[in-house]
């Protein structure tokens, strides 16, 4: 007996592809990605890209940069998206405060792909 299978629907397209490299993290999920660049001076940028509605998209991230010969360091929030862009940001010594950027979590199964 031969049972056939009613329609598919194939998988919705990924917005970037997965890349991890030493220092670059660029990371798809479902309607949004995640994108980590740590540079070797200690620059870190994240951020985090959702498509809130077809051709739009909502951007929350940061970037941190220090001056060590200065004993500082830089701290950018940002957010773009239908409202505009905000950034905010932060100058001075010692250690950095995290920036409110919401933490990423991902799904079961995108834990289970990331291991292959």
């Amino acid at each position: 007996m031969l049972a056939l299978a009613g329609p598919t629907t194939p998988p919705a397209p990924t917005l970037v592809p997965r890349i991890l490299t030493d220092g670059f993290q660029l990371e798809p999920l479902n309607d949004k990605y995640f994108l980590s660049i740590r540079n070797p001076d200690g620059t870190v940028r994240q951020e985090t890209v959702q498509v809130i509605a077809p051709g739009q998209l909502q951007v929350n991230g940061v970037l941190n940069q220090p001056f060590d010969d200065q004993g500082s360091h830089l701290v950018v929030t940002y957010e773009a998206g239908p409202n505009g862009y905000v950034a905010k940001y932060s100058y001075g010594t010692g250690k950095p405060t995290p920036p409110s950027v919401p933490p990423l979590f991902l799904s079961p199964g995108a834990l289970k792909t990331a291991t292959g």
